[in-house]
């Protein structure tokens, strides 16, 4: 008789929604992740960093948990997102929910704009291909962006898109410093070294691009093949198309320069 009814409790457990079971250890991941394969994650405990962007406004467009009176809503971009490009700031994620009894909802107010945060928690529902994520926890994590990082990396890829490797360097090169994200420092870094390659200087370019991809632990495979044409064959990277008219003495490339003169630099030094 006790072990029918043993068999019977084990039965029930099984039964039981994911949420109402233990869920273990979290799985690390990232919001880019869950977005894409929102059901891949459904119920599961995750672990994922964050960049705060601002509190919300709970809309309930079908049945959940997640009512006003006992969540507060937040919105947050993916640690991994590079929200200095216009495409990614707009793709801003609104579906995160903190229980208004859970003892760091005074945390989450004082939360500012591009706080970093490590987010314990658990994708609740998905509705039309969006994942709805329950908070269980969250701690504040080192370092982030502000405007003069995000204005540096806008403008330095914009001057890219235009060929000015000299000025996109200069701006490129005020990015790194104490406090920067690891994923802002990655991109400055693959840029420099992406710049520093058009203007011929291939050593402080194969240095920077060795960062970005020490950084990226073998998952930028472009950065990779950067890296090998750096030091294999450098001199394929050169741009010798530039059209330079227009161009400041100190704004044209290495090749063209006045007297053989090499112009100031203002690359900072690796650290």
């Amino acid at each position: 008789m006790r072990t029918a009814l043993f068999v019977s409790f084990l039965l029930g457990v099984a039964a039981l929604p994911a949420q109402d079971r233990e869920f273990g250890v979290a799985v690390p991941t990232t919001l880019t992740e869950m977005r894409a394969e929102p059901e891949a994650f459904k119920n599961v405990l995750v672990q994922f960093t964050v960049q705060f962007a601002s509190l919300g406004r709970i809309a309930n467009p079908f049945f959940t948990k997640f009512t006003p009176t006992d969540f507060a809503n937040f919105y947050v971009w993916g640690d991994e997102q590079p929200i200095w490009q216009q495409a990614a700031y707009d793709k801003v994620f609104g579906m995160m929910f903190l229980g208004k009894s859970h003892p760091k909802l005074e945390a989450l107010y004082s939360l500012r704009l591009y706080e970093r945060v490590l987010v314990t928690g658990v994708v609740r529902n998905t509705f039309q291909g969006v994942p709805w994520i329950e908070v269980t926890d969250f701690e504040k994590v080192g370092g982030q962006v502000d405007t003069a990082v995000l204005a540096h990396l806008y403008r330095g890829e914009k001057l890219m898109e235009q060929r000015l490797w000299q000025r996109a360097t200069a701006e490129l090169a005020l990015v790194s410093g104490p406090g920067v994200p690891p994923h802002a420092t990655r991109a400055a870094h693959r840029n420099l070294g992406i710049c520093l390659m058009r203007t011929g200087e291939a050593d402080l370019a194969a240095a920077y691009l060795q960062s970005a991809a020490a950084m990226a632990k073998g998952t930028d495979l472009e950065v990779e093949s950067l890296l090998a044409m750096a030091r294999a064959q450098p001199e394929e990277a050169i741009d010798r198309t530039v059209d330079s008219r227009g161009l400041k003495d100190s704004e044209r490339p290495m090749w063209e320069a006045f007297d053989g003169d090499k112009p100031a630099r203002t690359t900072k030094q690796l650290r």
